[in-house]
């Protein structure tokens, strides 16, 4: 047994001590089941619709140290090619409230984090009749460590004074973009981009789907976009130690020279999903082609339909079991924002409060998930026996959730209000045998499962499916 050995067997010894030391103090009551909500505007059939955006930048970065998310640790941001973004939109159905959306540039927050936000907004939301804060992040891999284990282990990458700034700058965005609203129309489109997806990991699954919500408002003003698209905001690599937002910012660039629009972006079913182009070593002009090619694609779009000024919306917390002894461990230490408590279920006795937001605006149904689902989880294509890296079917994975939904064109923002990272097919789900979550396991085909250390357990695909076919039940 060598000393990797060791650490992940203390690791998973401790973290199952503590879930025994909080069992003792009581297990928690079952999360309320959540009633869905449902606003329309019947006076005007009219949305009412804001947007607001700021610069999120740390006002003390040549005075400390930044740590860059997303691929090595402790790797040190050097410098800017572009600012962080943090934008909001309010869409509303007149008198009777609405949603907000925000979108950040970041790797993510955890529930724990945006559950902070939210509490210093409670006054709005009141005021506004304001059915749901939602916090979708981008993920870049050329931002911030806003999570915390990108870091010095075992002390957090995070900056408090930094943090700070972005929570209130998510306020702001958020009081803006109400304060902003214009009545006018939303409307839905699609595209297919297959060339800015690049699967790298059996089964190849691609959901190329690029959708826009389009506000139109009737003073003739800016329109504002909310577009999704499932590609992994990574393009620029380990390497780079500048701050970028990657692709979405020159997404954004993109539409801004060819029409004077507001953009948000959100990512969608992004597990193992990278931008396309995988052939061009220069990561800049790579990053750049990536952002031109679903800018240029987001302009193209010629099918919208008009959206019904109705918004149904199911805001569902639930416990997500910790089998992964190391993330467990660092919520322990602190280095991430969460908080544990005992659970009758999983590996190590414990789990921590998460959340999934459904969302029906017009007849489009939006599904806001915690982490990075794969494709094939979300849209169906498991791996048969004979090529699935466990050798079992699909018949152990679970209904994906397009079927849940009865929609092939279920739109999903991943990574949306809280972060806890990917969501693997059970009969794709392979761990190291000696260090478990600390190491990449290998399969029956020798391929490398690096998702794996960066997941709830194998439990997780289950455990969001059953939550969401829990909602639907209601939404029905």
């Amino acid at each position: 047994m060598d000393i990797a050995d060791l650490a992940a067997s203390a690791v998973k010894k401790i973290t199952k001590g503590k879930g025994k030391r909080l069992a003792k103090k009581g297990y928690p009551e079952d999360l309320p089941k959540v009633q869905p909500v449902k606003i329309s505007n019947k006076k005007d059939d009219k949305f009412d619709v804001g947007f607001a955006m700021k610069e999120t930048m740390p006002d003390d970065f040549d005075s400390k140290t930044y740590y860059i998310a997303g691929h090595k640790m402790a790797q040190k941001m050097t410098g800017f090619h572009d600012p962080v973004t943090i934008s909001a939109m309010w869409i509303g159905c007149g008198d009777e409230g609405g949603v907000m959306m925000v979108c950040a540039d970041i790797i993510g927050l955890t529930n724990f984090e945006v559950s902070i936000i939210r509490a210093s907004l409670e006054d709005f939301s009141s005021k506004a009749k304001c059915k749901a804060i939602n916090v979708c992040c981008s993920h870049s891999h050329a931002g911030f460590d806003t999570v915390g284990y990108w870091g010095k282990l075992p002390k957090t990458g995070k900056v408090d004074t930094y943090m700070q700034k972005i929570f209130k700058t998510v306020k702001e965005v958020c009081l803006e973009a109400y304060d902003n609203r214009k009545k006018g129309d939303l409307y839905v489109g699609t595209t297919h981009v297959p060339d800015a997806q690049y699967d790298k990991r059996p089964p190849v699954v691609l959901h190329d789907t690029l959708t826009r919500i389009r506000f139109v408002p009737d003073d003739g003003s800016k329109e504002t976009w909310l577009l999704n698209y499932a590609a992994h905001p990574n393009t620029l690599g380990g390497s780079n130690t500048l701050c970028s937002a990657d692709y979405p910012y020159f997404l954004r660039q993109t539409i801004y020279k060819e029409k004077d629009v507001n953009v948000l972006y959100g990512i969608g079913a992004i597990g193992a999903v990278d931008p396309g182009f995988p052939d061009i070593e220069d990561r800049w002009k790579r990053v750049e082609l990536q952002g031109e090619t679903l800018g240029k694609a987001a302009l193209s779009i010629d099918n919208d339909e008009k959206m019904k000024p109705e918004i149904t919306v199911v805001q569902q917390p639930f416990y997500y079991y910790a089998d992964n002894a190391v993330l467990a461990f660092l919520a322990m230490l602190k280095v991430m924002s969460s908080k544990l408590v005992p659970a009758k279920k999983g590996d190590l006795g414990i789990a921590l409060v998460s959340e999934m937001t459904y969302m029906k605006i017009g007849s489009q149904q939006i599904l806001l998930m915690p982490g990075e689902v794969f494709p094939e989880v979300a849209y169906g294509g498991y791996d048969s026996a004979e090529d699935s890296a466990t050798g079992r079917g699909p018949e152990i994975d679970p209904t994906p959730l397009a079927d849940i939904a009865g929609d092939k064109n279920l739109l999903i923002f991943g990574v949306t209000n809280d972060m806890t990272g990917y969501v693997v097919a059970p009969n794709d789900f392979i761990l190291h045998k000696t260090q478990p979550y600390l190491s990449s396991g290998r399969d029956r085909f020798d391929r490398n499962h690096y998702h794996e250390t960066n997941s709830m357990g194998y439990s997780a695909a289950q455990t969001l499916t059953d939550v969401f076919a829990d909602i639907m039940k209601r939404v029905k």
